[in-house]
């Protein structure tokens, strides 16, 4: 599979274009601290993010991806679905795999004609999409039930406050 051989080359170019693509998503300033500071410590986001990607690849770089891929995608899926990003710029992280590796390899797929193992490669990618969103809607629901939960905590704490409802042991 001289495809995955090109791959497992470049990989390095390839994370570094796609970790850029990423962080492209924040304001420059964000951006830059993400990029200069990879401290586990005292940048636990850029840390996530660079070390995930590079799980992901490597994952996908396997015949069959381990239930661990799902870690990987969603510790940055957690992380972005928690910022003020749609659904669809949230999850851009995952499309932009398939353009970085274009970019960075397309005169080798060309010249060598590995179109077909190319497209098996996207189609992983294609996966992976399916599973981002997944993660991505189960977060968003777990915030959004947080949020009712808290509301309704508020509320039936002003009730009682308020006199208008007791507790059953008070009847």
């Amino acid at each position: 599979m001289k495809f995955y051989s090109l791959l497992k080359e470049k990989k390095k170019t390839i994370l570094n274009h796609w970790f850029e693509d990423l962080l492209s998503s924040y304001p420059p300033e964000s951006a830059q601290f993400f990029k200069s500071n990879l401290n586990k410590f005292t940048n636990p986001v850029g840390n996530t993010f660079r070390l995930n990607l590079e799980r992901i690849f490597d994952e996908l770089l396997k015949e069959k991806s381990s239930k661990e891929l799902l870690d990987w995608v969603d510790g940055i899926v957690r992380i972005r679905s928690l910022q003020e990003f749609s659904p669809s710029l949230a999850l851009n992280f995952v499309f932009s795999l398939k353009r970085v590796i274009w970019d960075i390899l397309k005169k080798d797929i060309k010249k060598q004609n590995l179109y077909e193992e190319y497209n098996q490669f996207v189609q992983k990618t294609d996966e992976l999409v399916g599973l981002a969103f997944d993660l991505y809607m189960q977060c968003r629901e777990k915030v959004w039930s947080q949020k009712a939960n808290y509301m309704n905590s508020r509320v039936h704490r002003l009730l009682e406050r308020a006199g208008l409802i007791k507790e059953v042991g008070e009847l």
